[in-house]
């Protein structure tokens, strides 16, 4: 059952020929104007991809009290919005381990000879598990880029950060008594 969506003063009833015809219609005047804020292709497609997957899932229950124009880019805006939260929210979270991190590395040579600390590092390293341990070496030790690991793996770069952050959080934990 398809319940009507207002589009300004008109209500439409969103058929699958109505949906198709509003997604030839916005879907690239969309992605141009999600590509303002995020500044990526890829990024911007999936916004507009994920707003027009909630729009279909959605179009029985939606009530929209401004016009579909509207209504799509509000969505858009505000996805971005949320993408742009959560990188920042992740960067920091990635500089505050890469400084951490690098504190572990200066570490004073009179506490902890370089050979011990290494032994350490390396056993705190060996305890995570499988998968964070492969990508924070090929991070860490092998400098590679989480783009690359993605690929590499045939995982997504968000599993890369996640497996990252699990790793950094693991070792940090299991080094405090180091820093």
């Amino acid at each position: 059952m398809n319940r009507a969506i207002p589009s300004g003063n008109n209500e439409i009833k969103l058929t699958r020929e109505r949906f198709d015809g509003i997604y030839i219609a916005y879907f690239s005047r969309l992605c141009s104007f999600a590509r303002t804020y995020v500044l990526s292709d890829e990024t911007a497609e999936n916004i507009v991809q994920n707003v027009f997957l909630f729009l279909w899932e959605k179009h029985y229950a939606l009530r929209i009290s401004t016009s579909i124009s509207t209504y799509l880019y509000t969505l858009v805006k505000n996805k971005c919005i949320d993408h742009l939260r959560h990188q920042r929210i992740a960067q920091e979270y990635r500089t505050e381990q890469s400084l951490k991190l690098a504190a572990l590395e200066q570490l004073d040579t009179e506490l902890i000879s370089g050979e011990d600390l290494e032994k350490t590092v390396m056993a705190a390293i060996d305890r995570l598990p499988a998968k964070c341990r492969e990508i924070f070496i090929l991070s860490r030790v092998e400098g590679k880029k989480y783009r690359e690991i993605s690929q590499l793996l045939g995982i997504s770069v968000n599993t890369v950060e996640n497996q990252m952050s699990i790793a950094l959080r693991k070792l940090r934990k299991d080094l405090e008594h180091l820093l």
